[in-house]
C-alpha cells in the first residue's frame, strides 16, 4: 500500500497509441505512477529512427529522441489495423482508465476504434486525442509537422530578429511537447469528470492553439488597440517602447532587464555602484532616480544612453561574475547557457536535479533530467528507460498476443454518479491564489475555467505586476483596463488585502481553512514570514496542498534569484538554441519557460489533487521554473550527456525535411512556412509549384541531396513564394498534402477559420474594459464545460463576497479592516 500511496496515479492504466506528436503526454502519465503501455506497430514506431543517436549509431533500439519521451513505459508491439491486433486492443481497453492517440481525424473510427466504439467496452475510458487542428474543422485534415502550428499559432511571428524571417526554436521539436503536456491536462481534468459522474469522455486537443496561449498581450494589443507587434529580436517592445533584453558580455550573452520602481529599483542601484567601483559610471548615472523610473514609459532619448553605458559595463564581466551578483543582489539578470554550461551548474547539482538511468542493453548510464517539481508525497520518477520493441508483449498480452478474460483488470472506480456534469470539473474546489505575472495565474486561470473558486489576493499598495502592463483598453492606462491582465486573470474572485498588516495575515489564515490548494510565486521566504508556509498552513488545514512556483525552487544556493521568464528562458538553453548560426542569439518570444512551466505546476496540483481525494492527503509541492524548463530540452541533454555535442541555434533548418522554413511572400513582412519531408511530398511540391524538372534535378533527387543544396534550394523556394499571397501558397500546398501554413500574427489570429471553428477567442464584457477576448482551452472536453466564466476582475471587487459569503465576517469587523488599511 505504501508503494500505491507514493504513486500520485498509481492506480491508472494508459494506453499510449500516440506517435511523436503525444510521446510527452505518456511519459508524463508514467512519471506519476501510471502504467503506461506504449502500443507500438510491428517493427517499432518509426520515431525510433530519428536522432540523435546513442554513440551516433543509427539504430531503432539507440535513439535518444525516443529514449527521452517514451522512458518508464511499457512497451508492445500491435497492427490495430487487423482483425487480431483490433481484439486485443479492445480487450486492453476493458481495463484501461486512458487512451491517448495522435492519428489522422478520423482514423481511429474507419478502425472501428473510435470513442464512440470503445466507450461501448468501458464507459469510463478517457480517451485523448492530439491532433494539429483538432478532430474538425477547415484544417482538422491539413498535415502539421512542428513548425506549422508555430506559424499558424502566432508564435513564430513574435520570434527573430526583425529584418529577417520568423523563427522557431531550432530543436528539440517543440509544439507537440506542449501539446502533449496539455493532453495530460485535459485527461486529468476528464478524469475529475469521471469520479464525479462515472462517466469517462473525450478529450479534443488542438496543438494549433497552444501557441496562442504564449502570446503574452500580442493578441491583446490587436484587439484592445488594432496594433501587431512584432518580433524584435534581443530588444522587447511595449507598445512605442523597445527594451534591450538580450546582452554580450565577456565570455557570452545575458539577458537583462533595466526595470525601475518596486521591481527593479535596489537591483539597478546596485549595478550602478558596480559600474562606479570600475570607474564606468557617470556622475548623472550615479545620482539616478530608479525609485520613479519607468522602462515601459521612457522616451528613446532617455533609454539610449543608459543602454549604452550598461552595454559597456557587461562586456567587461563573464556570465557566472554577473549570475552572482544578480543572486546576491536582486539584479534582473541570468546568463544564456549553453546545454554544457547547464550540466556543470552548481545549483542544479545542489538539488540533486539530475538522475541516472540504467540503460543495460547497451552497458550504460544516462544522465537524465530530473523531475520538473518537486512534490511532498508523490514525487515526479524517471521510472526507468524506455522500453525496447515489443519488449513486454508477453507481460501484457500473453503467449501470442492471447489475453485472456480473467487477465483483463477492471479500472478503479472512484465512486461518482451516472450522468452528464453540467459544471465544471473542478467545481466545489478552492484556491487562494498568491502568484503574479504571467506563470501562476496561467495554472490559476486554467483551475477557474474548469469550475475551481479562485480568490485572487492583491493589494492595492503594490498592485499585481500585468494590471500595470499594457496594452490598456481605450489606452487609458488604469489599474482595471490593462488587456495583459485581463487575458490570465478570467474567471477568478479579487481580494485586496495589505499583507504588511497582521490582520490580513489573519484573514487569510481563515481563508486557508476554506482552501483546498494554495498557489504563491514569491521569492522564497515571503510566506514563511507571514506565517503562511506549508509547515504553517499544514497545521491550518492538513490535507492542504500548497504549490510554490520560482525561479531555481526553494532550496540550493541560487534560491533568492529574482526575476521573470524571460531570464529562465536563457538559463535553460533556449536562447542558445533560437537564432541564426551567422548571428547572435536571439530567444524564443518572451517569457517561453512559463509556458513550459504551467504545464508541469498544473499537472503537479491535478495530480495531487486526485491523490488527495483517495488519500486524504495533502502535500508541497515545489517548482523551480529552471528545472521544468529543461524538461523540454531532454534529447539535446542526452545528446551532450552521450555524446558531448552541444546543440546549436539552426534557424529554421531541420535535420529530417528540406525545404523547411519560411519563406517571403507577396506583402509587407508577409511569410509562408513549408515543409517537405519525403520523396512523395517532394513530388507534390513540384507539382504545385509548376517546376516539374526539379524532381529529376540531381541536386534535389532525394532527401539526402536536397539536405546537401538547401542554400540554393531556400533561394529557389523564395524565388517562387516572393510572387504569392502566403495563404494562396499555404492552400494549394496542403491540397496535395505539403506541409505549409501562414506565419500569422494577431490580427491573422482573430480571423482565422479553424481557430474561429474551435471557439477558441472568447469575448467577455468587462466593467471597465468593455467587451474584450480571451483565449479559451486547447483542448474540448465532450462531456462537460471548460471555458471562461467571467472576465478578470477589477481590485478588490470581490472584497465584500469573501469576506462576508465566504468567512462570514459581520459588517462591523469589515468596517474595521477597512479602517485599518487591511484591504488596500
Amino acid at each position: 500500500m505504501r508503494e500505491q500511496r507514493e504513486k500520485a496515479l498509481g492506480p491508472y492504466r494508459v494506453l499510449d497509441l500516440t506517435d511523436e506528436k503525444g510521446f510527452l503526454c505518456g511519459r508524463i502519465f508514467a512519471e506519476l505512477g501510471a502504467e503506461v503501455i506504449k502500443v507500438e506497430p510491428p517493427g517499432g514506431d518509426p520515431a525510433r529512427n530519428k536522432g540523435p543517436f546513442y554513440a551516433d549509431t543509427q539504430d531503432p533500439e539507440k535513439s535518444l529522441f525516443w529514449f527521452a519521451y517514451n522512458a518508464g513505459k511499457k512497451g508492445i508491439t500491435l497492427d490495430i489495423r487487423s482483425q487480431e491486433g483490433k481484439d486485443i486492443l479492445r480487450r486492453l481497453v476493458k481495463g484501461a482508465d486512458f487512451l491517448i492517440e495522435s492519428f489522422t481525424p478520423g482514423h481511429m473510427e474507419d478502425l472501428g476504434l473510435g470513442y464512440g466504439d470503445l466507450e461501448k467496452i468501458n464507459p469510463r475510458l478517457i480517451m485523448t486525442s492530439i491532433t494539429p487542428f483538432g478532430q474538425t474543422g477547415p484544417y482538422a485534415h491539413w498535415t502539421g509537422p512542428d513548425i506549422v502550428p508555430w506559424a499558424l499559432g502566432g508564435y513564430m511571428w513574435m520570434s527573430g530578429e526583425p529584418e529577417r524571417a520568423p523563427l522557431r526554436i531550432s530543436h528539440p521539436p517543440q509544439v507537440y511537447l506542449h501539446a502533449g503536456a496539455m493532453a495530460c491536462v485535459g485527461s486529468l481534468m476528464a478524469l475529475f469528470h469521471r469520479n464525479r459522474t462515472g462517466q469517462g469522455q473525450h478529450v479534443d486537443l488542438s496543438a494549433q492553439q497552444c501557441p496562442v496561449w504564449m502570446l503574452t498581450h500580442t493578441y491583446s494589443y490587436w484587439d484592445l488597440m488594432k496594433v501587431n507587434l512584432t518580433r524584435q529580436g534581443g530588444w522587447r517592445q511595449f507598445g512605442q517602447i523597445r527594451i534591450k533584453t538580450l546582452w554580450p558580455c565577456k565570455d557570452g550573452h545575458i539577458t537583462f532587464l533595466f526595470l525601475g520602481g518596486l521591481i527593479g529599483a535596489k537591483g539597478q542601484r546596485r549595478l550602478v555602484e558596480l559600474m562606479k567601483q570600475d570607474g564606468m559610471a557617470p556622475d548623472w548615472l550615479i545620482d539616478f532616480d530608479w525609485d520613479s523610473f519607468d522602462a515601459f514609459t521612457a522616451t528613446d532619448e532617455k533609454l539610449s544612453p543608459i543602454t549604452d553605458i550598461f552595454g559597456k559595463f557587461f562586456k567587461t564581466k563573464t556570465k557566472a561574475e554577473l549570475l552572482k551578483e544578480a543572486v546576491h543582489s536582486g539584479i534582473m539578470l541570468a546568463p544564456v547557457n549553453t546545454v554544457h554550461d547547464v550540466l556543470q551548474d552548481p545549483h542544479l547539482k545542489a538539488r540533486d536535479f539530475w538522475v541516472e538511468v540504467e540503460h543495460r542493453e547497451l552497458g550504460a548510464t544516462i544522465t537524465y533530467p530530473g523531475p520538473p517539481c518537486k512534490m511532498s508525497e508523490t514525487p515526479w520518477i524517471v521510472r526507468g528507460r524506455a522500453p525496447l520493441i515489443g519488449e513486454h508483449n508477453e507481460e501484457i498480452c500473453g503467449k501470442e498476443h492471447g489475453l485472456s478474460d480473467n487477465e483483463v483488470v477492471t479500472p478503479k472506480q472512484n465512486g461518482g454518479h451516472p450522468g452528464v456534469e453540467k459544471n465544471g470539473p473542478l467545481d466545489g474546489i478552492h484556491i487562494l491564489d498568491f502568484t503574479s505575472t504571467v506563470l501562476g495565474p496561467t495554472v490559476t486561470r486554467y483551475l477557474a475555467d474548469h469550475g475551481a473558486t479562485v480568490i485572487k489576493v492583491e493589494s492595492m499598495a503594490h498592485p499585481e505586476t500585468l494590471r500595470l502592463a499594457t496594452p490598456y483598453a481605450g489606452n487609458d492606462p488604469n489599474i482595471n483596463k490593462s488587456g495583459y491582465f485581463a487575458v490570465y486573470n478570467a474567471s477568478k474572485l479579487s481580494l485586496t488585502l495589505n499583507m504588511q498588516k497582521p490582520k490580513a495575515r489573519e484573514v487569510a489564515r481563515k481563508l486557508v481553512e476554506w482552501a483546498d490548494i494554495v498557489t504563491e510565486s514569491f521569492v522564497p521566504g515571503v510566506m514563511e514570514k507571514w506565517g503562511l508556509s506549508y509547515q504553517d498552513v499544514k497545521k491550518i488545514k492538513p490535507n492542504i496542498i500548497m504549490a510554490s512556483t520560482c525561479l531555481q525552487g526553494q532550496t540550493g544556493p541560487y534560491s533568492g534569484h529574482r526575476g521573470y521568464g524571460q531570464m529562465v528562458s536563457a538559463m535553460a538553453g533556449w536562447f542558445e538554441l533560437t537564432g541564426w548560426p551567422d548571428s547572435e542569439p536571439v530567444g524564443p518570444y518572451s517569457a517561453y519557460t512559463d509556458w513550459v512551466d504551467w504545464n508541469y505546476l498544473l499537472l503537479s496540483i491535478l495530480s495531487a489533487l486526485d491523490y488527495r481525494d483517495r488519500t486524504g492527503k495533502g502535500q508541497y509541492i515545489d517548482q523551480s521554473q529552471y528545472e521544468s524548463g529543461l524538461n523540454f530540452l531532454v534529447p539535446a541533454i542526452l545528446d551532450y550527456t552521450v555524446n558531448n555535442r552541444i546543440a546549436g541555434r539552426m534557424g529554421n533548418r531541420d535535420p529530417y525535411a528540406a525545404p523547411h522554413g519560411a519563406y517571403r511572400c507577396l506583402g509587407e513582412d508577409r511569410w509562408c512556412v513549408i515543409a517537405v519531408s519525403n520523396d512523395d511530398e517532394w513530388t507534390s511540391f513540384c507539382e504545385v509549384t509548376e517546376n516539374p524538372d526539379w524532381i529529376k534535378d540531381p541536386r534535389f533527387s532525394g532527401q539526402e541531396a536536397r539536405k546537401k543544396n538547401e542554400d540554393e534550394l531556400d533561394r529557389l523556394v523564395e524565388q517562387w513564394t516572393t510572387q504569392r499571397h502566403p495563404e494562396d501558397i499555404m492552400k494549394m500546398m496542403q491540397e496535395k498534402g505539403v506541409a505549409a501554413a501562414v506565419v500569422q500574427n494577431a490580427e491573422d489570429l482573430f480571423r482565422d477559420p479553424q481557430l474561429q471553428h474551435r471557439n477558441h477567442f472568447v469575448t467577455l464584457n468587462h466593467a471597465e474594459m468593455g467587451p474584450h477576448c480571451v483565449g479559451s482551452s486547447v483542448f474540448k472536453l465532450s462531456k462537460c464545460p471548460n471555458a471562461p466564466t467571467s472576465p478578470a476582475p477589477l481590485l478588490g471587487e470581490h472584497n465584500e463576497y469573501v469576506l462576508k459569503d465566504i468567512l462570514e465576517l459581520s459588517d462591523d469587523e469589515i468596517g474595521d479592516l477597512v479602517a485599518e488599511g487591511v484591504l488596500e
